[in-house]
């Protein structure tokens, strides 16, 4: 087995399991839905693309120590960005959240202070 299958392979591997923790990230609301259909498409074509693509005479241009180094950085980038990406969705999901319990305090606040005002009409009118 040379070094370009080793690459698809571990190309299909790679689409393979962020496809899953993509679903998983959905799954648990840890991710939105835009940012899950981005990764989903992603993991996708990473797999198609070690599936389909036969990179003939990589190995005329790149050493075995040099493709592993493009595979850890490659690595390191894309889990990189699914990181930021689950934290970004968090973060909006939080937003959301804080906005609608901002509603409902303005909303209670303003029946309080109506009630009060009338209040204080009752009191002058006594």
């Amino acid at each position: 087995m040379g070094m370009i299958d080793v690459l698809r392979i571990i190309m299909v591997i790679t689409g393979g399991f962020l496809f899953l923790l993509t679903l998983a990230s959905l799954a648990r609301r840890k991710m939105t839905e835009s940012f899950s259909l981005t990764w989903g498409l992603i993991s996708i074509i990473l797999v198609l693309s070690g599936i389909l693509l036969r990179p003939y005479g990589i190995s005329q241009f790149i050493s075995v120590t040099g493709l592993m180094l493009i595979l850890v950085v490659s690595y390191c980038i894309i889990f990189g960005a699914f990181y930021i990406t689950s934290k970004v969705s968090e973060l909006a999901r939080k937003n959301q959240e804080l906005s609608i319990q901002i509603t409902l305090l303005n909303q209670e606040n303003r029946l309080v202070m109506e009630k009060l005002e009338e209040l204080t009409k009752e009191i002058k009118a006594d």
